[in-house]
């Protein structure tokens, strides 16, 4: 990381956290309480299946 930003990165890197907090706000419901893109704590992010 340090050769791509030219620095040491300190703090934990949150912008795929906050990619995902804007594809939540564009296609969720109710982006605060996601139906269609959940996230795995320790792990990631998963698609939920569809409901009928």
């Amino acid at each position: 990381m340090e050769a791509v930003r030219g620095r040491e990165l300190e703090a934990f890197d949150r912008s795929i956290d906050v990619h995902m907090g804007r594809i939540r706000a564009a296609i969720e419901v109710d982006p605060k309480n996601p139906r269609r893109i959940l996230t795995v704590r320790g792990v990631g992010y998963v698609f939920a299946k569809q409901q009928d």
